[in-house]
């Protein structure tokens, strides 16, 4: 099985297994925050997960959200989050979702989300485009004042004081948009600006696995992506990803945001 097809039988496999869970997690413990999370459903998933995989590429790289680095990183590893909106799930809001990349010198090259509550599987190669349950995905290109922006928010953990400036861009742009959301997902922020449904997605200090696999799905649909890693050994990024017109928007309003 090639790369590509391993990660989406991971994804579809552990979100097959977030559904049969569904309204039925058992244990819920804080991490950082109130809102950084884990229960014992994304345990589960991860393992699910990492077992297909492993069970594919024996003795490979894989950076996973509950367990960290397998082993050294050699430059190519997997990167999972195989429950991305865990508060959501926990609350039986359905935006939520798996999320595997495929690294190679700090860049994503593969990336596949899954939310199996929505059947929607996302996936891109790098090179070969993105697509929608195997529908290739192009964004569209409208302006900032016409669209919807995601924002995820950073831990506070990390940093507390950078949560007040993320409240005063959320508020800028939520003034200059249709309206500016957080919707506890930041991988399915990313599928929904490829497809069309958001204008801008950005995000401050979130994990890498959170944003892997959004990353390269988005720009193979024809967003502008950049990226930032602030935090290596936390692996925290800040992202801006958009349609040419908000993007630049954006920076003309509000400046460089990574």
């Amino acid at each position: 099985m090639t790369k590509l097809e391993v990660a989406i039988k991971a994804a579809v496999s552990s979100g097959d297994l977030l559904l049969n869970h569904y309204g039925a997690v058992k244990e819920v413990n804080d991490k950082e925050s109130l809102r950084d999370v884990v229960s014992d459903v994304d345990k589960l998933s991860e393992i699910k997960a990492m077992s297909i995989i492993e069970e594919n590429y024996p003795g490979c790289v894989i950076l996973s959200e509950e367990n960290g680095l397998n082993a050294p990183d050699s430059g190519e590893k997997w990167v999972i989050d195989a429950l991305d909106g865990t508060v959501n799930y926990i609350h039986n809001f359905p935006f939520y979702c798996v999320s595997i990349s495929y690294w190679v010198d700090d860049k994503p090259v593969i990336g596949v989300v899954y939310n199996p509550h929505s059947n929607e599987l996302f996936y891109a190669e790098k090179g070969v485009g993105a697509f929608l349950n195997q529908v290739k995905l192009s964004v569209k290109n409208c302006k900032l004042e016409n669209g919807l922006t995601a924002m995820a928010f950073s831990g506070k953990a990390y940093n507390p004081n950078m949560r007040t400036k993320e409240f005063e861009i959320f508020g800028k742009i939520n003034d200059i948009s249709q309206g500016c959301l957080r919707t506890g997902s930041a991988a399915m922020n990313l599928c929904y600006l490829a497809d069309g449904r958001f204008s801008l997605a950005l995000g401050k200090a979130n994990k890498v696995w959170d944003i892997g696999a959004g990353l390269l799905i988005a720009e193979e649909a024809g967003a502008m992506v950049e990226f930032n890693v602030i935090d290596k050994d936390k692996y925290l990024v800040n992202y801006i990803a958009g349609t040419k017109a908000s993007k630049e928007t954006i920076e003309a309003r509000l400046g460089a945001f990574i």
